[in-house]
């Protein structure tokens, strides 16, 4: 090997010289150029902000605002990422955040979730999972052409999308999404195209950070907020549904007729009387007046022994059965009868009031019920509690509220001040201490300490299915609370007079308590996935969500199979079959919760493909389980309706009319290749509406629900067989009026109707409904039928302002 000898000295012309090779000559490192292209060749000083700098913003050119490969690597860690964050900030002001594994989320014209990174990314072993690679960074949709920079965004960032606006999926005026800041400053959709090839999957273990939807009306300051739950993300995977309504209103322009009619019966029949007659502090006299007699009482009370205190532990049934006995012994002296108890069973009757023949009640009571007694029980009920002043709310004054929620509830009364109404009575139960289990509490008797622990969980469960209407967090968590299950036991098996707790039956035997045994099992959970998909924003990988599945999962697997002999009486055999749908169906609320946004982005994101299967596969389970219920019993049917209902019939409304989706995930191309799964789920979605048809005929408001449903299921079969769309959309005005009226029908002798009585449909007054031939109908000369000025009468019946009037947030 020869040696090189460095000569410093001058050059001999004599000597010849040595050419050193390349690597032999000492070069000077280059310093790395920080600026971006266009800041460099202008000389200027550059803030190095990515995707764009603020001199690139500010000259309207952020298309040319580029940078060296590998600059992304050398950035601080002062450095934020201009969509997502740690923090959860939408500005670039924002310093000292960490990097972090992110899944860069493409936010798509009809979703607020995610979409992943097309980069794969090695897979986590079981927990603990070690953290991702460092120095992912969330990438920004204004990606450039060409295959330069797909290399740079895949190999220097490893995230070849990010958040972008979100269209509005039909009128901007009705459905929109706000524009925030830097967030939304420069995003440029058809840039995308140049990222949408890659080969690559996303993998589980990437970490997301999401902004789901929400659903807010009014404006100003004036808005209410309805979360982001189930309905949230599914109403706006319709964007044809406000054109096909409007469609069926001016093919009938005879409603515009039935207008005033339609809007009673969406308000409500009872919205002039009772609901805004004045009442007064009823006494302990008054409330004793307005109870039926003893032989509709009993048949009230036994209805709601079998079909509600079987899945709510609210009362010490023998005890109650007791009060009642000496109640009816010392009722005609008020003095001394308890006004409490009086309004406990008022609650306790009007919670069982639908469940009831309205025909057989009447022939037990001396005196004719109105349609709205049971209303005039609650508000009676309402007004006593509000003005009994009670400082510490003992264990009557929590039943009292409960009940109060669930006969509001039962009615449609008050449903949008349910959260904030469990969320107080939660607090008021914590102050009282039932968040802690009173087995550390000498001064509390044993039967006593039972009792705690069943209306704490009653209480938290209540709150629990209120959030997942609403699409709200929960109040508590499992950790705000360490108050143990109470026991499966029979309530003849413990009085006030015990001294010494049974011991609690195993779960695959039938008690008074089996519901609130199994359910709690799985409560923990529940509150977690809860507060998850309801939260401003979800930060959690995949794999969490399947880790949920297979919980709550396990929990659905584990529901025992209660034996019924044909020995038993009749409420026992439904009273079993209730408790057993109703676990699967709570527990299966709590699976579509978390696995609906991510079924909505399995088209577009093959990640999340099992999520678009569990979808269909529980949304199905509950509908079925509705659909078995219906055709066995009307009670059973009406004790199992809830708004987990409609969330399933829309959810699977949104799956059909996905189906021809070239896209489409797993669940869609079953829809379109299976035969007859199709018509098997559009004959289920028809008998669902029919058993919220029935409940809905009896609650005093909310007629917009059934309209929407029956429009939302038109537009499905509309869009499956294109050729009979006139014939659909004449089925929604027939269930429309006939609904309406079906409803004045049953109260055509009550005075609560007015002056107006039956309006339209009175004999021989409905107009007419020629909806054969739609194509001269829809022409332009049709808007002359209705008056200028005058308010769309489908759409206002519909009230989209409600409906569809929603503002969606990324």
């Amino acid at each position: 090997m020869t040696e090189v000898h460095e000569n410093t000295g001058p050059p001999n012309p004599e000597q010849p010289q040595e050419t050193p090779g390349p690597e032999q000559r000492v070069r000077k490192r280059r310093r790395r150029t920080m600026a971006c292209t266009q800041c460099r060749s202008r000389k200027l000083r550059c803030d190095r902000e990515y995707p764009a700098c603020s001199r690139c913003l500010k000259s309207k050119t952020p298309t040319k605002c580029t940078y060296e490969d590998g600059f992304l690597w050398q950035q601080p860690n002062t450095v934020a990422s201009p969509v997502f964050s740690d923090r959860g900030s939408t500005t670039l002001a924002q310093n000292q955040i960490p990097r972090v594994d992110r899944a860069p989320a493409l936010t798509t014209p009809d979703s607020g979730i995610s979409r992943l990174s097309a980069r794969p990314q090695p897979p986590l072993p079981p927990p603990p999972p070690p953290l991702p690679p460092s120095g992912s960074v969330t990438s920004h949709p204004l990606a450039r052409h060409g295959e330069e920079k797909r290399t740079f965004l895949e190999t220097v960032l490893g995230a070849p999308r990010a958040g972008i606006n979100q269209e509005p999926y039909a009128d901007t005026e009705v459905l929109q999404r706000p524009q925030h800041g830097s967030e939304h400053r420069h995003e440029v959709q058809p840039q995308l195209h140049a990222l949408e090839n890659d080969d690559g999957l996303a993998s589980p273990a990437q970490q997301l950070d999401i902004l789901p939807r929400m659903m807010m009306r009014g404006k100003e300051t004036m808005t209410r907020f309805n979360g982001s739950g189930i309905l949230a993300n599914v109403i706006a995977q319709f964007p044809d549904i406000r054109s096909f309504a409007e469609e069926v209103r001016l093919s009938s322009p005879n409603l515009s007729q039935l207008r005033p009619d339609l809007e009673r019966v969406k308000r409500g029949l009872w919205k002039r009387k009772p609901l805004s007659e004045p009442l007064p502090v009823p006494d302990t006299r008054v409330l004793i007046g307005i109870l039926p007699a003893r032989r509709a009482v009993d048949e009230l009370v036994v209805l709601y022994l079998n079909c509600i205190e079987a899945t709510h532990r609210i009362l010490h049934v023998p005890s109650f059965l007791k009060e009642l006995d000496e109640f009816w012994a010392q009722k005609d002296n008020p003095e001394v009868v308890s006004a409490s108890f009086v309004v406990q069973l008022l609650l306790v009757l009007a919670c069982a009031w639908n469940l009831a023949d309205f025909d057989t009640l009447q022939l037990k009571n001396e005196t004719g019920l109105k349609c709205y007694t049971p209303v005039e029980w609650v508000l009676h009920a309402e007004k006593w509690l509000d003005n009994a002043h009670i400082k510490r709310p003992e264990i009557t004054a929590l039943r009292m509220k409960v009940l109060l929620i669930i006969a509001q509830n039962s009615f449609g009364m008050k449903r949008s001040h349910a959260w904030l109404a469990t969320g107080t009575l939660v607090k008021q139960a914590m102050i009282a201490g039932y968040h802690r289990d009173p087995s550390r509490y000498t001064m509390i008797s044993v039967f006593n300490k039972e009792m705690r622990r069943r209306i704490w969980t009653t209480i938290v469960e209540l709150d629990l299915q209120v959030a997942l209407e609403r699409g709200m967090p929960p109040s508590v968590q499992d950790s705000d609370y360490d108050t143990v299950p109470a026991l499966n036991i029979n309530d003849n098996e413990i009085d006030e007079d015990s001294t010494v707790l049974p011991a609690g039956r195993p779960l695959h035997e039938v008690t008074d308590s089996s519901f609130q045994a199994v359910l709690t099992q799985s409560l923990p959970i529940r509150l977690k996935a809860c507060a998850l998909m309801h939260s401003p924003r979800i930060r959690c990988r995949y794999e969490e969500i399947l880790h949920l599945d297979w919980d709550l999962e396990r929990y659905l697997a584990r529901i025992p199979a209660w034996s019924v002999s044909p020995t038993d009486d009749f409420h026992t055999q439904h009273k079993v079959i209730l408790m057993r749908s109703l676990l699967e169906t709570k527990i299966g609320h709590s699976l579509l919760s978390i696995h609906t946004p991510f079924a909505i982005e399995a088209p577009r994101e093959p990640l999340f493909a099992p999520s678009a299967r569990s979808r269909l596969e529980i949304a199905t389970m509950i509908l079925s389980n509705q659909k078995r219920l219906h055709e066995t019993s009307k009670q059973l049917s009406l004790c199992n309706l809830g708004d987990w209902t409609m969330q399933a019939f829309c959810s699977v409304c949104q799956i059909l009319h996905a189906g021809d989706d070239r896209h489409a995930s797993t669940p869609m191309i079953l829809t379109r290749t299976l035969p007859g799964l199709s018509e098997s789920l559009i004959s289920l979605l028809d008998m669902i509406l029919a058993a919220v048809e029935t409940r809905l005929l009896l609650v005093i408001k909310g007629a917009k629900e059934y309209f929407f449903m029956s429009t939302l299921l038109a537009l499905v079969r509309a869009k499956l067989w294109p050729a009979q769309a006139n014939v659909y959309k004449q089925e929604v005005v027939d269930r429309v009026i006939y609904f309406a009226q079906t409803l004045f029908t049953r109260h055509a002798n009550c005075s609560h109707l007015g002056a107006q009585g039956l309006g339209c449909f009175k004999t021989d007054q409905v107009p007419s409904l020629d909806m054969a031939d739609f194509s001269g109908l829809l022409q332009p000369e049709s808007f002359e039928i209705t008056p200028p000025g005058d308010i769309d009468p489908f759409l206002e019946v519909f009230d989209w302002a409600d409906l569809t009037g929603i503002t969606f947030s990324e």
